[in-house]
């Protein structure tokens, strides 16, 4: 039988020793806009038809495909899936949230293939806000890269300028240090990691990056992250994986 004295002591052992454990918030947040490929209304060239549905997040090629981000992160070592929604609106069919070990969250959202337009837009509003003091945040664009598609480019207008803030932004898309760093610079964010040629925005350099911004990784640490974690599931040299990226620091730090 416990007395009260013991009750008391107990109750302190419990106060002192959960925080630790339980009340451990990551300080470091992302954002990923991920505009699911569609052959029907993207300007690329074409995938297989299971994969290249927009309107099927399920199978998509950058969401539930092997390498797509609901996927690869729900099965990447140090990662939890922590819930899914469907059906978020018309053009956002599904998000997800996910964390890496306690310094890290994603929140993920998955926009219908046709709306490209407005998944980039959305992406370009988001990297115009400027972060919380209180939580580190970066902002990512996965797919196609639409400007590149004459039917988008009207949206340009409707890009948000904003005084410099400094919220990191990724674009993994092909080409999009041409096409987007301008715009970003524009609505005041720091674009860390783009790309410099055609290339498959698939999820595994989403997670290496994801590594090193909750690491605290300089630009050129995330560049090369990006470039090596490339270059491994593309069977290609480290170099040519980089070189995607336009990183030259070879150090990576996660």
């Amino acid at each position: 039988m416990m007395t009260p004295r013991s009750i008391g002591l107990f109750s302190l052992l419990l106060s002192t020793a959960l925080p630790s454990y339980a009340t451990a918030v990551p300080d470091a947040h992302i954002h990923v806009i991920v505009a699911l490929v569609d052959n029907a209304s993207q300007g690329i060239v074409p995938v297989p038809a299971k994969i290249g549905n927009g309107d099927d997040p399920r199978n998509n090629l950058y969401w539930g495909a092997a390498y797509g981000v609901k996927t690869f992160l729900s099965k990447s070592a140090g990662w939890r899936k922590l819930a899914c929604e469907e059906d978020i609106s018309d053009t956002i069919l599904e998000r997800c949230r996910f964390s890496w070990k306690d310094k890290l969250t994603i929140t993920a959202d998955a926009y219908r293939g046709k709306r490209i337009d407005q998944a980039m837009l959305d992406f370009m509003q988001q990297a115009a806000n400027p972060p919380n003091e209180a939580k580190r945040e970066m902002v990512v664009f996965i797919g196609h890269d639409g400007l590149m598609d004459a039917q988008n480019r009207p949206i340009i207008e409707h890009f948000p300028r904003h005084a410099e803030h400094g919220k990191q932004a990724a674009v993994l898309s092909c080409m999009s240090n041409e096409f987007f760093k301008g715009h970003l610079l524009a609505a005041g964010s720091q674009p860390v990691v783009t790309t410099f040629s055609f290339m498959a925005p698939e999820a595994y350099v989403l997670e290496a990056i994801a590594r090193g911004f909750a690491n605290k990784a300089s630009e050129a640490e995330l560049r090369s992250s990006a470039g090596l974690a490339y270059a491994k599931y593309q069977h290609i040299s480290a170099k040519a994986g980089k070189a995607v990226f336009g990183a030259k620091n070879p150090i990576v730090r996660n």
